[in-house]
């Protein structure tokens, strides 16, 4: 992916009593061709803010607007760049680690493979719905994990509107969740050949508490 794509949190430094923010700008050159410059923004004198955490939100405001315009000019960007360039780096700098944890593994886990080269402007409703149903049908997960799945590409989406990556509705509303996803607490009985494959993987002690509970409920072929 271009670095320019790249979401930028800024550097933050303070230089004669002053507050600055360093960050990169793309120039277009005659050619047509973009080029890679650093600029900086004075966001104020040191005596101005009471603390870091203002310098930060100052910082955050001005690097919102600069990531905004950049993508408004990308309006070719694909769904995967911008959200490995944009969202999850985005998650990491704002969002709680555990969230950002948990949407990155829900994007690598489930997302990422099934959105391909579709570009972020043009993915609709449907695309949401085929993903959804293509993972289901590929993996026993629950309607619950799917819900997980769907808020996280719906939130998503939230961020390119507010970054002025995406307009217009959000097309994750009003996707449904499979039917025939398996319902939350159902288990799943595994049948003789899987349950000997797992016993392979296991130390001795293992081995013999899961088999006298594994082979007890597998399912014969």
């Amino acid at each position: 992916m271009k670095a320019g794509l790249r979401y930028q949190n800024g550097c933050m430094y303070e230089h004669h009593g002053a507050w600055y923010v360093r960050y990169r700008q793309r120039i277009l050159q005659e050619d047509g061709s973009a080029k890679l410059n650093h600029a900086s923004k004075h966001l104020g004198r040191s005596a101005d803010f009471s603390n870091i955490f203002e310098v930060k939100r100052c910082r955050a405001s001005f690097m919102q607007a600069v990531n905004r315009d950049r993508f408004s000019a990308h309006s070719r960007i694909t769904l995967t760049a911008f959200v490995e360039g944009a969202y999850l780096p985005w998650t990491k700098e704002e969002r709680r680690a555990s969230t950002s944890k948990g949407h990155h593994e829900i994007w690598i886990n489930h997302i990422r493979d099934h959105v391909g080269e579709l570009r972020l402007r043009e993915f609709r409703t449907v695309d949401a719905s085929r993903m959804l149903r293509a993972i289901a049908k590929k993996k026993d997960l629950t309607k619950t994990t799917l819900q997980h799945i769907k808020s996280v590409l719906s939130t998503v989406f939230i961020y390119a509107k507010n970054e002025g990556a995406f307009d217009g509705t959000n097309p994750v509303d009003g996707v449904l969740i499979p039917m025939l996803a398996r319902e939350p607490g159902q288990t799943h009985a595994y049948d003789l050949d899987q349950v000997l494959q797992i016993l392979d993987l296991l130390p001795l002690l293992a081995k013999t508490l899961v088999a006298n509970r594994g082979l007890r409920g597998a399912t014969p072929r």
